[in-house]
This record gives structure tokens, C-alpha cells and sequence, in this order.
């Protein structure tokens, strides 16, 4: 099923590091290992924000607690 193209978004690596608060570099080191899911469009990356979020969220679910 094709979804519209208004609902897909897609994130630079700029914006992603802005959200993760780390550098490009760290993160395109993060992809380069497939730690972060991503892909080329152009010979750019881009992050698919619904895959982003999945991410972040079992991250957040791995971590260890501090404390």
C-alpha cells in the first residue's frame, strides 16, 4: 500500500544531529556502522523521520537507567 507522499518525511543528517544533539560526523559514523537506519537519496543521506522515531524510542527503552 502506497502511502502519500505529504505523510512521508524525510530528515537531513543536520537535522537529525540537531535532534540527537551530537555532530554530522558522529552521526554519519552511526549510519556507516547501522546503528541509524538510512539511505541515500542523490548521493545525500536522509533518515525516514517514522524510522527515526522507532529508533529513538527503543533506544531510550535499552538504555540503562541512571540512578
Amino acid at each position: 500500500m502506497k502511502r502519500p507522499e505529504s505523510s512521508i518525511k524525510l530528515l537531513t543528517l543536520a537535522e537529525a544531529a540537531s535532534i540527537l544533539k551530537i555532530s554530522k560526523r558522529t552521526l554519519h559514523r552511526m549510519i556507516q556502522n547501522r546503528q541509524i537506519p538510512a539511505f541515500k537519496v542523490g548521493g545525500q543521506w536522509r533518515i525516514l523521520e517514522s524510522r527515526f522515531q522507532e529508533w529513538v524510542e527503543e533506544e531510550e527503552n535499552t538504555a540503562p537507567k541512571a540512578g
